[in-house]
């Protein structure tokens, strides 16, 4: 990605995570795992293991990148020059700890390994960006719990809602992000270690130890069987990921629609230099509903490229496994960014209570046609009742007055309920069902965790 656009759509830590000398750095950490659990378990004489750790420590400054480049083109994957040259380091201080590098594994071993170690320490800034989303979801549902709004359906005005009730929804979103992650991290989290064609033949009768010394040693699950061929960790992880930027998507796309000027409900946070225009002096663009929203359109095409990379050939793939390298950082750091300016917003809404209260008012009382409906309802039958607010709808629109005063008037409405009867069943306030219960809920469930 071009740095120009890197702040409107990346985060920096997880962007770093990824970078070229990131990748090189968690390589040599799959490295050093490998020479360490090969000598524990007595496959390489451990003095050899030593000298690979000690050269590792300054290793990475020492690795001919533009070199790594070039051979990376010719060779088809990272690993394999990066493995001439991490030995050519370790044969400087010691020949004979150089015979030693990268015994008895194929470059998919290393390059999975790291992968999953990057996936790993990425996930850890989304998952701190999505607790930081949560807990300022809940304190805003706490804090508008009360702040009656129009709820709307298809683009229409609704039923009344409460602003702390979309918070409340946006905050139980992320309390289920945050348990995909903490459900899968056992499962994709896993070390890779299979050898040529998944056999580990080449370490013999120690092909089971080694691999589960060498997950040890990078605080990783041991798989059952290797997994060259088999993606769907990775699938499993991008999508867990995808699913949380297809959530900051839809909170996108409502802030953004509420802050339309006919609308004018809540604003992102302002700033100088924020949301403006070339042209329009008076703009005030959502920004960084523009950042979510491109990275939720962006998101799903990279997703398609990974599960079509699932359909593998054989032990090892020609291409589907490549395609990964290019779709995973994007997604993880698409999904860093769009939280990270979600968090933005969440923490900085501006909310606009007397447009709220204006945007309730302006059918003129038909958001409330429902209520009476239901009111009616026990008296003379749901479908009846429907009738009736239908025509007296139907009157206050032609009439260009409030649905209050063509019901107020209506016979068959005058036999059950007095006028103040009526004023109270039009307070939008008076309508919101289980809501406050809805929040409480939300608001518990994040009590119940903290303990």
């Amino acid at each position: 990605m071009s740095q120009l656009y890197a702040s409107l759509f990346y985060q920096n830590e997880v962007t770093e995570i990824f970078s070229d000398r990131a990748l090189v750095s968690y390589m040599i950490e799959a490295e050093v795992a490998l020479a360490q659990a090969q000598a524990q378990v007595g496959v390489i004489p451990k003095s050899a293991a030593i000298v690979i750790s000690q050269v590792a420590q300054t290793a990475l400054d020492r690795i001919d990148f533009d070199a790594l480049a070039v051979a990376t083109g010719l060779a088809g994957n990272i690993a394999i020059p990066f493995v001439k040259q991490l030995t050519a380091i370790v044969k400087q201080s010691n020949e004979d700890a150089a015979r030693y590098v990268h015994w008895g594994a194929t470059s998919q071993d290393i390059l999975d390994t790291a992968c999953i170690l990057q996936c790993r320490a990425a996930m850890t800034h989304v998952e701190a960006l999505i607790h930081q989303c949560y807990r300022t979801a809940l304190a805003q549902a706490e804090q508008y719990r009360s702040q009656v709004m129009i709820g709307r359906t298809w683009l229409q005005q609704g039923l009344p809602i409460t602003l702390g009730h979309k918070f409340a929804r946006w905050a139980s979103a992320f309390h289920r992000d945050l348990a995909r992650i903490d459900a899968m991290k056992a499962r994709v989290f896993a070390a890779q270690l299979g050898g040529a064609v998944g056999s580990l033949a080449s370490l013999q009768n120690q092909g089971t130890v080694v691999v589960q010394a060498f997950a040890a040693q990078l605080q990783l699950s041991v798989p059952s069987c290797t997994w060259h061929g088999e993606r769907d960790r990775i699938v499993e992880i991008a999508s867990v990921l995808a699913m949380v930027t297809g959530s900051l998507g839809k909170m996108a796309r409502d802030w953004s629609l509420m802050m339309q000027t006919e609308i004018a409900e809540v604003f992102e946070p302002a700033a100088k230099g924020r949301g403006g225009s070339s042209t329009m002096p008076h703009k005030r663009n959502p920004v960084a509903a523009a950042s979510v929203l491109a990275a939720a359109n962006r998101v799903p095409v990279l997703m398609s490229s990974l599960y079509q990379s699932m359909v593998q050939e054989h032990e090892r793939s020609l291409g589907g496994w490549h395609a990964e390298w290019l779709a995973l950082p994007e997604i993880f750091q698409l999904c860093a960014g769009a939280l990270e300016r979600t968090l933005d917003v969440l923490q900085g809404m501006q909310v606009n209570a007397e447009n709220m209260q204006r945007n309730l008012e302006c059918t003129q009382g038909l958001i409330m046609a429902e209520a009476v409906m239901m009111a009616l309802a026990p008296h003379m039958g749901r479908l009846q009742a429907h009738h009736v607010v239908e025509a007296a709808c139907k009157t206050a629109v032609e009439k260009g007055v409030h649905l209050k005063e063509v019901i107020t008037e209506l016979d068959q409405v005058k036999t059950y309920f007095s006028a103040a009867q009526i004023s109270e069943i039009f307070k939008p306030a008076s309508y919101l069902g289980n809501i406050q219960d809805q929040i409480d809920a939300v608001l518990q469930e994040a009590k119940g965790e903290a303990k």
